[in-house]
């Protein structure tokens, strides 16, 4: 399986990225050609060989044409949708494009039909994207993996104002992502470059076991007491012990319970909620029958190890129980990906997971097929269907 590994020791942006791809092999002349394809004229495209501390990388710049223009997120997926890029980068960059709207609509508790893209919405923004996922694609990039990543510290001007390092829009993105801050003054991690990393990485470490093959260095802005690089290494993954045959992931786990006989039933949702929010991967209850005859639940916790000591302060603080009890697991998991789709009831994500190459499931996210059957009228089940016979549409296309 050909991988690729983020190194962000200097945070991560969209022109870093996109610098360190071409940095690895990413041929400039063929990524220009590609970004024709979107059919904007109001920009310019550079590569340019850079030193940052000692060390040299390549520095890829827009220079936009186009003065300063707010987009919507409608438009910027007209802009997708309408070129002639390939429908596996197209599905990308829209679910890109989505996941940055429902971050910005967040923070600023508006709807992401409503919201106004700024630095984001600018013609080097969508580039910077768009270039990157056609990068990934080009090289045949089949899973990506990352280091902790380096936010900076201090404050940053914005369309908004003065906003605190990192950027509320960005911190929301990096939901999940492990990360830290030194001494380092300023924006390390932009909102482009927070929304490439998180639709493509979802495993942060150390490197795993790769075969290196090639390694290129992506260049910032500006001049840091850190070199300011995004380092990117190419290879082969080894099969490893936690690695089976087809993509088949085997990954550690683990399984908290409690016996709970005593707990107002009424309870359970804000206990659910507040486990999933604390990085819980599935709850769930059974019936059971304990001691003097009494009915009860078995409460089941799956978790990632690294969560054990906040799901157990929840469950002793939220529910009625004095004990659980802990197991460890093991998980097989598919490769899956996320797509967007678009339907006559709206756009929604499908989740694609995959067995051997093959596509063996397609899951349409619930929570879109309901805010679609709310807003439409139509039956779930209805808009459900639509959104599965879509996707199973789109694959055939891209086979």
């Amino acid at each position: 399986m050909k991988v690729a590994y983020l190194d962000c020791f200097s945070g991560i942006s969209g022109d870093m990225l996109l610098g360190a791809l071409v940095d690895v092999g990413l041929d400039f002349q063929l990524l220009q050609r590609d970004l024709a394809g979107l059919g904007l004229d109001e920009y310019e495209l550079y590569e340019q060989k850079v030193i940052k501390q000692g060390i040299s990388g390549t520095k890829v710049q827009v220079l936009s044409l186009e003065g300063h223009v707010h987009r919507h997120l409608t438009d910027i997926q007209d802009i997708i949708l309408r070129s002639s890029l390939p429908n596996p980068v197209k599905d990308k960059s829209l679910a890109i494009f989505t996941h940055l709207g429902e971050a910005e609509a967040k923070i600023h508790g508006t709807t992401v039909e409503q919201i106004h893209f700024h630095e984001v919405g600018a013609v080097d923004a969508i580039v910077d994207i768009v270039g990157a996922v056609i990068g990934f694609w080009r090289l045949g990039i089949e899973k990506v993996f990352s280091s902790s990543v380096h936010v900076g510290k201090g404050f940053v001007n914005a369309a908004h104002g003065l906003l605190p390092v990192p950027a509320p829009a960005t911190l929301e993105l990096l939901r999940g992502v492990p990360i830290y801050s030194r001494d380092i003054e300023g924006e390390l991690v932009t909102p482009t470059g927070a929304a490439l990393l998180t639709a493509y990485c979802q495993d942060f470490g150390s490197i795993p076991l790769v075969k290196v093959d090639r390694i290129g260095y992506g260049a910032g802005e500006k001049d840091l007491s850190i070199p300011n690089l995004l380092r990117l290494t190419i290879g082969e993954l080894e099969v490893s012990e936690n690695e089976t045959y087809h993509g088949v992931k085997e990954g550690k786990a683990m399984t908290v319970e409690a016996n709970i006989d005593d707990m107002n039933p009424e309870f359970y949702d804000y206990l659910y909620e507040k486990l999933f929010r604390a990085g819980a991967m599935d709850v769930y209850m059974q019936a059971i029958q304990m001691k003097k005859n009494r009915p009860a639940v078995m409460l089941t916790v799956q978790i990632p190890p690294d969560k054990l000591s906040a799901i157990r302060q929840i469950l002793f603080a939220e529910t009625t129980t004095l004990g659980i009890r802990v197991y460890p697991i093991k998980k097989y998991m598919l490769p899956y990906e996320f797509i967007t789709l678009e339907t006559k009831y709206g756009s929604a994500k499908a989740k694609i997971a995959s067995l051997e190459g093959k596509v063996c499931t397609i899951s349409p996210e619930y929570e879109d097929c309901r805010k679609l059957a709310q807003l439409s009228g139509e039956p779930l089940k209805h808009v459900y269907d639509e959104l599965k016979e879509r996707a199973k549409q789109e694959i055939n296309k891209i086979r």
